[in-house]
């Protein structure tokens, strides 16, 4: 059963990606390493970095999975050598609906918003923000870093020595199996996270069944108008899980093998416990710079 209160029109309706877009773009030199570029995602708390190639039509984008497969790869790789993908854009003005549909087709979660007039970069719009606009809040509220609890600090400087009891964020943001879309979306900005738990699915004798959703399955779920289906039906992605004893290594390895920013830490119980994220990892990383 879903909540009687869904929206009658898209919260996207008269949104421009002006209004929902973070101003500015954080770059990074063709020369910088893993540690440096980890270091500036992790100070931003972002996502993507942006790499200029000498003009403002050639902006590659470095995201936190390429930094990750990079540092698995190649210890002294440099950015350049990172970028893979041009980084689409579209104008600041134009709606916000336009955005969400070039990243559910695209299947990415950043888009360059460049000014209408001189088509100069104004800032990046990502599905983080598509999320913010969902729930109802304002996303430049939504992007603020808030103070987190205390986390020991990680002695270890290499992602083999790092434990995932080290690093992980203890606790899962989870929402009913009935949840509207809406629901999930506030779930995910308010909490300033990018995956949000599903539970009760469905039972399997004792067992409960749990799901994910991603930021970029809301998107496509926007994308296409679900915002009355359950999260039940919008859970896509398929939960990857490790133990806290396991090697921020191994995680490394599994989201590059599965194109996933999150692995979820199950204890012994078999229910899920922490979240382990690429940021997770890049703070490891920029321990190096």
């Amino acid at each position: 059963m879903t909540s009687p209160d869904l929206p009658t029109r898209s919260p996207l309706t008269g949104v421009t990606v002006l209004d929902a877009m973070n101003p500015g773009v954080v770059s990074c030199l063709l020369d910088d390493g893993v540690a440096k570029l980890a270091s500036i995602m992790v100070a931003h708390g972002i996502h993507a970095v942006v790499l200029a190639q000498g003009d403002r039509t050639g902006l590659l984008i470095v995201t936190d999975l390429e930094l990750v497969r990079a540092a698995l790869e190649r210890a002294d790789v440099h950015v350049a050598e990172m970028a893979r993908e041009p980084l689409a854009s579209l104008p600041a003005d134009a709606p916000l609906d336009r955005a969400v549909a070039m990243m559910a087709e695209r299947y990415v979660a950043h888009l360059l918003a460049t000014d209408p007039v001189s088509g100069d970069p104004a800032g990046i719009i990502s599905s983080f923000d598509v999320a913010a606009v969902v729930g109802g809040l304002d996303p430049k509220y939504a992007r603020m870093l808030a103070p987190g609890p205390a986390r020991p600090v990680v002695s270890a400087r290499t992602l083999a020595q790092t434990r995932v009891g080290d690093v992980m964020h203890p606790g899962v943001t989870t929402c009913p199996a009935d949840a509207p879309l809406a629901t999930v979306a506030l779930s995910m900005a308010a909490h300033r996270i990018h995956c949000v738990a599903v539970a009760g699915i469905e039972r399997s004798g004792q067992h409960l069944k749990w799901g994910l959703i991603g930021d970029m399955d809301l998107v496509r779920a926007v994308h296409r108008g679900a915002f009355s289906e359950a999260a039940a039906t919008i859970a896509a992605t398929e939960p990857i899980a490790v133990r806290e004893d396991d090697s921020l290594e191994r995680v490394a390895a599994l989201m590059v093998e599965h194109a996933t920013s999150h692995v979820v830490v199950v204890a012994r119980s078999g229910l899920p416990s922490g979240i382990v994220s690429t940021r997770d990892v890049a703070g490891v990383l920029a321990a190096a710079a």
